[in-house]
């Protein structure tokens, strides 16, 4: 079943400024049970939700949280880890022939909700939009870098 979505994402993002971060005790991927009884499907330690404000304006941007409040990946237990194969198989069939990717943010900055999730959107991510992603973000991307991907610079 395929949610009714709330495209207005500004209206969104405002009202996230104002109350902030959804944390453990108002989180919706733990205590809404409208949305975890409307997940998109399931497997022992994770929901697959749509995103009912979602990147693409429709149905093709899903969101995988464990079931289990978790902060970051580092919290995942082995269990967890192992089972996160069932949702890129899942993926994989859901989005078929069409092209996709996925994200996570591991750090609290710009996240709307503490609960460890992973984004799954139609389309393709390329470098040059990652990196024009993060100049924007006050980390350019300029120079030589065949010294880090030899191994020779670490930091």
């Amino acid at each position: 079943m395929t949610p009714q979505f709330r495209p207005n994402k500004d209206i969104y993002d405002q009202e996230r400024a104002i109350k902030g971060m959804f944390r453990e005790e108002d989180c919706p991927f733990c205590h809404d049970e409208e949305a975890v009884n409307e997940s998109a499907w399931s497997t022992e330690h994770w929901n697959i939700f749509y995103n009912l404000y979602p990147y693409s304006w429709d149905h093709r941007h899903l969101m995988a949280p464990p079931k289990i409040h978790k902060k970051t990946s580092l919290e995942l237990a082995g269990e967890e880890l192992l089972d996160l194969a069932n949702i890129h198989r899942f993926m994989k069939e859901y989005f078929g022939e069409e092209e996709y990717f996925s994200f996570t943010r591991e750090t609290m900055g710009l996240r709307s909700v503490e609960h460890l999730h992973i984004h799954f959107l139609v389309g393709k991510l390329h470098g040059s939009f990652l990196r024009k992603m993060l100049e924007l973000q006050g980390y350019p991307v300029k120079g030589d870098i065949s010294a880090y991907l030899s191994g020779e610079k670490t930091s």
